[in-house]
């Protein structure tokens, strides 16, 4: 048996120990291997692969720095168990560096979006006895959001296995980087797009961007687990009473909130106020999915939903920013911003078939664009 002076001594060098740290405890190793994905990469690996350790401190640093803190991550083992190390020292070499450190709440923050984690595990490997769950595949949990000081929320239906297998990087698929434009085109500067992009999935699972359909049988499956998170990240900020508001983006998604609330046909544009329990009355609004535009059938079409994704991302920028404000008189308000066709249109050819600002100014003068 240790004495109580060697006692001491082990816990003043433990990492636990330092003061000006904050140390999180993110359970057992398989219980981390589980939530992170580890090993993220599969096949056609860059050497030396990752760790578990490396691996969970990626995902978490990107968490961080979405959340606007400069505070370093360190993930490592003591015992059977694996700890973030958050650094929150002030560095006399480099007085930017640590300017702004973590709180002393982002503990519970990550602990509370592990637990909820824990849930979709749990619902992953139910689907994975069953027929419905396909070789390709692979429990991916929404990693590397901003996890306390987002602005709002974006109702999915799945990742792209690329942002997994690839990138490491959930905000690096196509769409997403799409509807980060959309917002920049609003007013928001790119450096905080992360602030608007925290994501939940109603099926937390990497796969081929093609999956669509195949996925469709699963989603009532992760409930528990989306409306758990739903909860979680709608709440108000700290030191705020005002939820944060919601975008609906594609159909799966639409139509999976529609019938979890009951509430009937739902269409782009629709704004509405949405009691997701405890009587918190969430501002929601429905858009197109990212990459809807991509399928347009002609131009005329492509334009078209270049507006209404415009609007429901004003929409979004505006409410991110005053959540407070009236809803439904931005919405309008965004209605009429984007009203006029001939600014979208640019957007449309420069942003979606790539032109040059001439040659999309050209195509979209009225004269020109009857001939479209």
């Amino acid at each position: 048996m240790k004495t109580l002076a060697t006692l001491s001594l082990t816990l003043l060098l433990s990492p636990l120990a330092l003061a000006d740290n904050l140390i999180v405890d993110l359970g057992s190793p398989d219980r981390a291997a589980q939530l992170f994905s580890y090993p993220n990469c599969i096949s056609n690996c860059p050497a030396p692969d990752s760790s578990l350790e490396q691996t969970v401190g990626h995902w978490l640093s990107q968490s961080v720095q979405r959340d606007g803190y400069t505070s370093a991550v360190r993930v490592y083992r003591n015992g059977d168990h694996l700890y973030a190390d958050l650094n929150r020292a002030a560095n006399p070499a480099n007085a930017d560096e640590n300017k702004y450190p973590v709180p002393d709440d982002y503990s519970d923050a990550i602990r509370r979006y592990l637990d909820i984690g824990d849930i979709g595990y749990a619902k992953a490997e139910e689907l994975k006895k069953t027929p419905q769950w396909q070789s390709d595949w692979r429990f991916f949990l929404t990693l590397g959001m901003a996890l306390r000081n987002h602005n709002t929320v974006q109702l999915l239906h799945f990742p792209p296995d690329t942002v997994l297998n690839d990138t490491q990087d959930y905000l690096s698929a196509a769409t997403t980087v799409r509807w980060g434009n959309l917002l920049g085109f609003n007013g928001v500067d790119v450096r905080q797009n992360g602030l608007y992009q925290t994501i939940d999935d109603i099926a937390p699972i990497a796969a081929p961007a093609n999956a669509g359909a195949a996925l469709e049988g699963v989603y009532d499956t992760f409930t528990p687990y989306t409306m758990a998170l739903m909860q979680s990240w709608t709440a108000p900020k700290v030191g705020q009473s005002v939820p944060r508001p919601m975008v609906v983006l594609g159909s799966p998604a639409r139509k999976w909130l529609a019938s979890q609330f009951k509430l009937g046909t739902l269409k782009v544009g629709d704004q509405f106020p949405l009691d997701i329990g405890s009587n918190k009355q969430v501002p929601v609004a429905i858009g197109n999915h990212p990459s809807l535009i991509w399928n347009a059938g002609s131009d005329s079409q492509g334009i078209s939903i270049m507006r209404q994704d415009l609007t429901v991302a004003c929409w979004q920028a505006a409410m991110g920013k005053n959540p407070s404000a009236d809803a439904k008189a931005t919405m309008d308000s965004c209605t009429q911003t984007w009203k006029n066709e001939v600014q979208a249109c640019r957007l449309y050819y420069t942003s979606i078939k790539n032109t040059s600002y001439a040659t999309a100014t050209q195509n979209c003068t009225p004269a020109v664009g009857k001939k479209r």
